[in-house]
């Protein structure tokens, strides 16, 4: 029998790389509905993941993210906007004392290295700090740019755009795939030695 683990969030549970258990309602214990799902076969290969990639997808478990932003005093809130054209846009939402709230974007193109193993090379990176006036938020700018071309023109565009690049090395870029279905996808951060679980929230 395999030990279930807790590794997402309250309504998801992992029973091995293959299986998952989504609790329908509320907690089974009180009755709530569990349903066993299965991990499509080959995730890392284009054809299985372009089945079911686009859309929003947020990420609900992160140990290293949650750690640092814990350290930090602040938080960090991913998603990626992923297109049937095998783009990717990532909006990391953050808040901390220092430099307030804002956007960290970076975007490219995702594809398969074999067939449990996919890649993301990100290519462009910028920021879209959400400004105060007057105490109350800047309604002009509570969402992310949604590219690099609709940053304005600043050297603080051009310097950050080009350490971004620096940044996307290959070792950022291979994700070995333990788990995915519809909604739900289950990765290794291999570089730092963790594992990274976003469900879909926007087909």
């Amino acid at each position: 029998m395999i030990a279930e683990k807790t590794l997402c969030s309250d309504d998801l549970k992992l029973t091995s790389l293959t299986t998952k258990r989504v609790v329908k309602g509320t907690n089974p214990a009180a009755g709530g509905e569990e349903i066993p799902t299965l991990s499509l076969d080959n995730p890392g290969l284009s054809t299985t993941f372009l089945r079911v990639a686009p859309g929003t997808w947020k990420v609900v478990y992160a140990p290293h993210i949650a750690t640092a932003a814990k350290l930090l005093g602040g938080k960090f809130e991913v998603q990626y906007n992923l297109y049937a054209n095998s783009t990717i846009i990532s909006h990391a939402r953050y808040e901390f004392p220092i430099v307030e709230s804002g956007y960290l974007s970076v975007s490219g193109t995702y594809g398969s290295l074999d067939n449990l193993v996919c890649r993301v090379d990100f290519d462009r990176a910028w920021i879209t700090p959400i400004t105060t006036i007057g105490g109350g938020m800047n309604v002009s700018r509570q969402m992310p740019y949604e590219c690099l071309e609709e940053v304005p023109d600043s050297l603080l565009k051009r310097i950050i755009n080009n350490v971004g690049r620096t940044m996307f090395i290959e070792q950022f870029a291979i994700f070995p795939i333990s788990f995915l279905d519809e909604d739900t996808i289950v990765f290794d951060f291999e570089l730092l030695g963790t594992r990274i679980c976003a469900r879909k929230i926007i087909r």
